[in-house]
């Protein structure tokens, strides 16, 4: 196959338990071109979203295994609850997944957008 030809993981599509999801990193490896960050409060229950850190997403599995692969792309936040008012739950994500980053030692390029 072409190398330009990749993937874009979706956090919420891999394994009812949450498992999966650095495996599936690592397998995609240099074709990872994307990867979609939530968190769910139920694996079985796709509408049980909640801010990153608040559910069982396991996140610091997963950047451990984009540090693994050496992956230069994006990691986009996808927060699609409160239409309201979304940014206090954006906010929290944001400052978790800093968190996350930097109890690994790696510094923080967080944007919203």
């Amino acid at each position: 196959m072409d190398p330009r030809m990749g993937c874009c993981i979706e956090c919420r599509a891999r394994g009812a338990r949450g498992d999966g999801r650095g495996a599936a990193i690592r397998e995609a490896g240099a074709r990872l071109f994307n990867v979609h960050m939530k968190d769910l409060a139920d694996f079985h229950d796709k509408e049980s979203q909640v801010a990153v850190g608040e559910g069982m997403m396991p996140v610091r599995e997963m950047f451990e295994a984009l540090v693994a692969v050496k992956y230069k792309g994006f990691v986009d936040l996808e927060y699609e609850i409160h239409p309201d008012d979304p940014m206090p739950g954006v906010i929290a994500s944001f400052s978790y997944l800093r968190g996350v980053l930097a109890g690994m030692g790696l510094r923080t390029n967080l944007a919203a957008s």
